[in-house]
């Protein structure tokens, strides 16, 4: 299978900005789509599956950030901001087939908003009100900075090793509120004793995961409405390492990706609930039947 990036120098360059959060939506969900399907294809090709074949991205230099013509600055529009975490392996432009110029990231372990994430959230809001349309809040699988708060809520005495360095801790004490929500929720939908399931510490860092980004999107939307902003839309949705699919709750065999709005207060504690009820169907916890009875 040859992966062709291809430049046409007679091509007229197109490239049309979101005109509002709707498309902007699309347009995302959409980039990831081509991302799991080019990435598909090579792996069915590199088990035999199918036949390789070739694929062709178009690119230009305006796509990568080079002006077109020398001694030219291309004006900063991005039509979305994405507050993801720093994890290598999650690249925000790739995750979603984006060029240059098109999203203005925000990168910090745990994807938390701390107070230097919400100056470029406001500099960005403020400056870019005019092409920005969408705030994405953008979680991941396999997040060590939440793997650091659930290890520390179920060991509390090894919470010393992190409250020396006030750094980390700041990190950890944002997450542990989505933490012990996530714990709440899966104990309200299996019962106390799915603490003692061997693989409660995996359900319980899925579900945080999930909904440290949508609390995160809830803090976040609340600033960009007090930046006089209300216009711009801000979601939530977790990048899956296995998969590559964006999606606003766990699934086994996501088909597409999706977001989801930033919840509102009153929304939270159901939110988890139905989080936890997701990671159970997904099968993270295995297949026991009293798990199943509760939640049917």
């Amino acid at each position: 299978m040859d992966l062709i990036y291809r430049y046409d120098p007679n091509a007229p360059y197109q490239h049309e900005t979101p005109q509002d959060a709707e498309s902007a939506i699309k347009v995302l969900c959409d980039g990831n789509l081509r991302l799991t399907s080019v990435v598909g294809r090579m792996q069915r090709t590199a088990r035999g599956e199918e036949a390789g074949g070739e694929v062709v991205v178009p690119i230009c230099p305006a796509s990568l950030g080079v002006p077109l013509w020398a001694g030219t600055i291309p004006t900063q529009q991005p039509y979305a901001l994405v507050l993801g975490c720093s994890d290598a392996r999650v690249p925000i432009e790739p995750i979603f087939d984006q060029s240059f110029n098109d999203l203005f990231v925000v990168r910090i372990a745990g994807n938390v908003l701390g107070t230097e994430c919400l100056g470029s959230v406001d500099y960005a809001v403020r400056h870019f009100s005019e092409s920005l349309k969408l705030v994405v809040v953008l979680g991941h699988s396999g997040c060590g900075a939440v793997s650091a708060a659930v290890e520390t809520y179920l060991s509390p005495k090894d919470y010393a090793d992190i409250a020396f360095t006030h750094a980390l801790r700041s990190l950890v004490d944002r997450i542990m509120i989505a933490v012990r929500g996530a714990s709440n929720a899966l104990q309200q939908v299996c019962g106390q004793s799915v603490q003692h399931h061997p693989k409660y510490k995996d359900a319980l860092k899925e579900v945080a995961v999930y909904l440290n980004a949508a609390i995160t999107a809830f803090d976040l939307r609340r600033e960009v409405t007090a930046f006089g902003t209300a216009s711009v839309r801000v979601v939530y949705g977790v990048y899956d390492l296995a998969t590559l699919f964006v999606t606003a709750a766990p699934t086994a065999n996501p088909t597409e990706p999706n977001f989801a709005p930033a919840p509102q207060q009153d929304e939270l504690t159901e939110l988890g609930k139905k989080l936890a009820t997701a990671v159970v169907k997904k099968g993270v916890l295995g297949n026991r039947i009293d798990l199943w009875n509760k939640i049917e």
